[in-house]
């Protein structure tokens, strides 16, 4: 499935002329959504998944909400229209798959006496066509097919209490669990290596004494999944490489091997997302579509809808260049809307898949950027892009050199009126050497004419 259409209506921030009305590119792809802060991206994204994943979910999340509902409202509202893949998504019932669904929910207020405690999720409010739908598709009980997973910005291998591969959680987290809970860890899809990995051994050693078992099916699976996570994910020639009972292990040209936990925050969570990623589908689909990509490596072809919450938390900004890149190019299928800060990640947004979210002050919609602000920011630079109106800024320099910057405009129009003490002059002479900007060409031909008046 992919999402075509979202409408937000009275949710937090989402209200009057702020209400959310959005069409997306129905196919997989590059969606990010940009925004200041308390501009609602995480809300967009949770209001999502909840509408992608049905009120059982989003009773099972037990969240808090106390403020969802907008003020002087009676009820919020979220609808996802869904393009559906009639191959990958199966109805339960024998009727024809529709091409398209709108999956609509309701959070009426919540109202409470002194006393009674923090409010949770309401019982949501479905209308019989979306209930009817969604309990034999993408809402019924382990559906087969319709991919949705949802990520918070703690992406973690471990929870708080650490990690065990001998000790799984008590329960494994949901598929948008880490989108709502900051405690919740994807140490399940280390897990499930293992589990992969035990497999794999098991089978061989049953071959070699001649006891039936499947045909290395675990081991085939197991080494496409390496072959996924050791093409260029991690930067600095880092690469996993391979799989032992404490866990996935990466080795680095010239270097022992030693396991990923021992590897910073970033290097974890970019591996915990993926590997995550591809245990989902897994269980989403019952098996994995896998075909080599050109030039090497392996790709994932199954279609669905992935969520990331500032996708460039944790990254430096050389992997913020490349990271939608290479989820693009190893999930060509999935459709990932995603929200960040970064210009980077903003700067390799498919066309018409680059959203704005107004600042919490302005009274305008959510939208798709025009063509020539899509053109400024991806084929200009990350100033040019941090500049425009898509984030706002009003200059890219810190507040100490913009004071020496207005000291030496000032210090430029003595130096060019003659007005200017030998003092003046070289503290000119040394600002123009400190401080680097657009203008450089300019302050080093004013340097080069003073040199010649000496």
């Amino acid at each position: 499935m992919y999402v075509t259409r979202v409408q937000l209506t009275d949710i937090k921030g989402f209200s009057g002329r702020r209400a959310v009305d959005l069409t997306l590119r129905g196919e997989g792809g590059w969606t990010v959504i940009a925004g200041r802060n308390s501009s609602g991206k995480t809300t967009l994204l949770q209001a999502i998944a909840l509408a992608l994943c049905g009120p059982d979910a989003a009773a099972s999340l037990n969240v808090n909400i106390d403020g969802w509902v907008s003020d002087r409202a009676e009820a919020g509202y979220a609808k996802v229209d869904l393009h559906v893949d009639a191959e990958a998504d199966a109805f339960i019932s024998d009727l024809r798959a529709p091409s398209t669904l709108q999956m609509s929910m309701k959070w009426p207020r919540l109202t409470r006496q002194r006393g009674e405690g923090i409010a949770r999720w309401p019982s949501v409010e479905v209308d019989d066509e979306s209930l009817m739908r969604g309990r034999q598709g993408p809402w019924g009980h382990a559906p087969r097919g319709w991919f949705c997973a949802g990520y918070g910005p703690f992406r973690r291998l471990a929870s708080a209490g650490g990690f065990s591969s001998h000790r799984p959680q008590p329960s494994p987290p949901g598929p948008v669990d880490t989108l709502f809970r900051d405690d919740a860890a994807l140490s399940d899809s280390v897990g499930w290596v293992l589990d992969l990995h035990y497999r794999a051994l098991e089978q061989e050693h049953a071959q070699q004494e001649e006891i039936a078992a499947d045909e290395g099916a675990a081991r085939h699976l197991l080494d496409a999944v390496l072959e996924l996570l050791g093409d260029g994910l991690l930067p600095d020639r880092f690469q996993i490489r391979g799989v032992s009972s404490d866990g996935l292990w990466v080795r680095m040209p010239g270097r022992k091997a030693f396991p990923l936990r021992e590897l910073s925050d970033g290097y974890r969570s970019v591996a915990a997302l993926v590997l995550d990623i591809v245990r989902q589908i897994h269980a989403a689909y019952g098996h994995l579509r896998i075909e080599d990509k050109e030039g090497g490596g392996a790709m994932i072809l199954q279609p669905g809808v992935v969520l990331i919450d500032e996708v460039d938390a944790h990254l430096h900004v050389t992997w913020q260049r490349w990271i939608g890149d290479w989820l693009r190019e190893h999930f060509p299928n999935i459709q990932f809307i995603v929200t960040s800060h970064s210009p980077y990640i903003c700067q390799t947004a498919d066309e018409g898949a680059l959203i704005r979210l107004p600042g919490p002050e302005e009274d305008s919609p959510p939208a798709v950027v025009d063509e020539d602000l899509y053109r400024r920011v991806v084929y200009g630079s990350a100033d040019d892009a941090v500049l425009s109106e898509l984030f706002g800024l009003e200059t890219p320099y810190s507040s100490r050199a913009e004071r020496l910057r207005q000291r030496l405009v000032a210090l430029e129009r003595k130096v060019y009126a003659e007005t200017a003490s030998s003092k003046e002059k070289a503290e000119y002479k040394e600002l123009s050497r400190l401080l680097t900007s657009s203008l450089q060409t300019r302050v080093a031909e004013v340097a080069a004419r003073l040199e010649e008046d000496r």
